[in-house]
């Protein structure tokens, strides 16, 4: 399908050879180009031949000659992701409520966006020639959500409308040069236990690129009435699953396998030092994000205090369960630096997804209403992931109608407390 472009950068290449939006790229020098990954690999040489396509289908040739100094200048459309052909029983998104934003409940399972965003994706949705492209192009790293490497298991889990041999592809794809990082949701009763030893002992072979490891708890929300039950993660079954990890790195002498930051907060026991997380493969992942997190605050803690002080005032910070003992930590070492202010803590509970959730990044504005209302003037600390790129809430308010419902002052924290922007 060709590429069809959605603007032209004023001043570039592609401006000044009279290439204009709703063209489409038809190929460039001989290779007919599919997709935005297309357009970047292929438009790196220096004399490029393009057979275009105009809004009323009529077709041109063009040849543009890179310069260094100067953008080509193509902004193709938005990608259309490929679905997820998937369903599995511990899909978060299937555990939404109903009458959220659309873009809440887009699943998608596309390698394309595994390699540019990270985004884990199952193998499971391949068409002809994929396999080849990826090797071809080398798009590598892939994040894989692999859950198990027992084929039974992982269908069970996935119930996947098109169930592969997803080990056998993992070692194509290696002995190409393609590298991997590896999800496992962790979902008691299925894929725990001599389960989980069996899945990483697998992933243990030498013959498989694989980078990381990721361990991750199941996440359930309270909309599970037409789902199937399954079992959360406690104390004891996050001891359980640290012991196994622990057990694992020490046996196979591998420092790769990487449990969620969740279980260290489960089962009471204090996150790992910067060293084990190596160059942090797994961060988006949630994992040594609290680690990281307490060595910033430490790097930073006398520009926070300066920004404090020149802010002037009370503040209070929101904060999940799961960094509750952390953000305690650090609101007490603050107050201890501060004269004539005073930093306190207010935790949100997620009663709009449910106890189980505990993560920053899924506070919504309605629990933050209903559990937070400023007794006296203050300024808001809140964790700038609540928010997406278009500044909104997962329940739809906006930054600025947030700030006039409190009718106080914000600072928007940055999750790791590496920047903050303070909104007046």
């Amino acid at each position: 399908m060709p590429v069809k472009i959605k603007s032209i950068e004023p001043g570039s290449l592609a401006h000044e050879h009279g290439i204009k939006a709703e063209d489409k790229i038809i190929s460039v020098n001989g290779i007919p180009l599919r997709d935005f990954l297309d357009l970047q690999f292929y438009v790196n040489d220096y004399q490029l031949d393009f057979i275009l396509e105009d809004s009323r289908g009529s077709q041109r040739e063009l040849t543009i000659y890179r310069e260094l100094a100067r953008p080509l200048g193509i902004i193709p459309q938005d990608y259309r992701h490929r679905n997820c052909q998937n369903n599995c029983i511990f899909c978060f998104i299937d555990q939404m409520p109903p009458g959220m934003r659309k873009s809440l409940y887009a699943k998608d399972d596309d390698f394309l966006l595994s390699f540019v965003y990270g985004n884990y994706i199952t193998l499971t949705n391949f068409k002809e020639g994929d396999l080849k492209r990826i090797i071809d192009q080398h798009i590598s790293p892939l994040y894989v959500s692999l859950h198990s490497s027992n084929m039974d298991t992982r269908q069970e889990l996935m119930r996947s409308a098109n169930p592969v041999n997803v080990m056998g592809i993992l070692a194509e794809l290696s002995e190409s040069g393609i590298d991997f990082h590896i999800q496992i949701v962790c979902v008691p009763g299925y894929n725990d236990g001599l389960e989980l030893k069996r899945t990483i002992g697998d992933l243990m072979d030498q013959s498989l690129n694989i980078l990381s490891i990721g361990v991750v708890p199941v996440g359930l929300t309270r909309y599970r009435d037409q789902l199937c039950q399954l079992s959360s993660f406690d104390e004891a079954r996050a001891i359980q699953v640290l012991d196994i990890l622990d057990e694992l790195r020490a046996s196979y002498k591998s420092q790769i396998i990487y449990p969620a930051d969740e279980l260290f907060v489960l089962a009471r026991r204090p996150v790992p030092d910067l060293e084990y997380y190596q160059d942090f493969p797994q961060l988006e992942n949630g994992i040594g994000m609290l680690s990281l997190t307490l060595e910033n605050f430490k790097k930073r803690k006398r520009a926070i205090l300066k920004e404090l002080r020149q802010s002037g005032g009370d503040f209070v910070i929101l904060c999940s369960t799961s960094a509750q003992a952390m953000i305690a930590q650090f609101v007490k070492e603050l107050n201890l630096r501060l004269k004539g202010q005073q930093l306190t803590m207010q935790v949100i509970r997620n009663d709009f997804f449910g106890a189980q959730v505990t993560v920053a990044g899924l506070i919504t504005f309605s629990d933050m209403a209903a559990q937070f209302s400023p007794q006296k003037p203050v300024t808001v600390i809140l964790p700038d992931v609540i928010f997406n790129h278009d500044g909104h809430t997962l329940d739809g308010k906006s930054i600025k109608e947030i700030q006039e419902h409190l009718d106080s002052p914000i600072i928007l924290m940055d999750q790791l407390w590496e920047d903050w922007q303070c909104l007046g």
